[in-house]
């Protein structure tokens, strides 16, 4: 990654130096602010290289230089969706003499890009980015060299997306395991609460117990009448015993 970033800044001094090299065609006041701003991005002063690139941009809109140089101060920043937009003001216009390395440079955004946001179709433009580059010069090692850095990380994001969806289905599919497994087990505690019910005599109410108790005391007081009235009739019928 650290080597990304060099090539980066060497490519941010190549523009100072194409821009120098075509200085003499400006005005003065076009001269000094790109020169100033040149000046603070090899210094590492992003912030006020980026404040000059831009105040130099509004009053020459259509510089591919600055476009270019704009770039790589943002991507410096970190802010990388602006740098591409640089890079494509560039890519637009076919410039012959900025075109590889833009191309180049906007696989790079792209790559921070996909890198940061774990977005694998940031990396997808990345490849395609390296894939021009290599073709528009065959003979340079570095697009060569990222475009298999990032069709590596590409990969990995896949893996991990890949094995983070097998881990979603496997809780997915152990919560509707359990899910069936408790609902197995509810219905399976209601079918012994309805045996266990039919098993145990049923519960007699207060007045049913009592109308019970009233019934066996009639008979209890029949019985006892009918004994008495055995033993008059025997007593009666007895006679004399000599």
């Amino acid at each position: 990654m650290a080597w990304l970033v060099h090539r980066m800044v060497s490519f941010a001094v190549c523009a100072g130096l194409f821009l120098i090299f075509f200085a003499g065609s400006w005005t003065d006041i076009f001269r000094s602010g790109p020169e100033l701003a040149e000046r603070a991005y090899t210094a590492e002063k992003y912030e006020k290289a980026l404040e000059l690139y831009q105040e130099a941009q509004t009053r020459n809109p259509d510089s591919d230089t600055l476009a270019y140089n704009l770039g790589n101060t943002l991507y410096k920043l970190g802010r990388f969706d602006e740098a591409a937009g640089q890079f494509g003001k560039i890519l637009e216009k076919e410039s012959p003499a900025l075109t590889p390395r833009a191309v180049y440079n906007t696989g790079n955004t792209l790559f921070q890009m996909g890198r940061q946001t774990q977005n694998q179709e940031f990396l997808k433009q990345a490849l395609e980015a390296y894939k021009q580059s290599i073709f528009l010069d065959p003979d340079d090692e570095d697009p060569k060299y990222n475009y298999e850095l990032t069709r590596r990380l590409l990969k990995e994001q896949q893996q991990q997306q890949q094995n983070q969806q097998n881990q979603e289905d496997k809780k997915k599919d152990d919560r509707q395991q359990q899910s069936q497994q408790n609902q197995e087990k509810k219905k399976e505690d209601e079918q012994q609460k309805q045996q266990q019910a039919q098993q145990q005599p049923a519960k007699m109410t207060k007045e049913e117990a009592e109308r019970i108790l009233n019934a066996l005391m009639r008979m209890e007081k029949e019985m006892q009448q009918k004994e008495k009235d055995t033993k008059r009739a025997t007593t009666r019928s007895r006679g004399p015993d000599w």
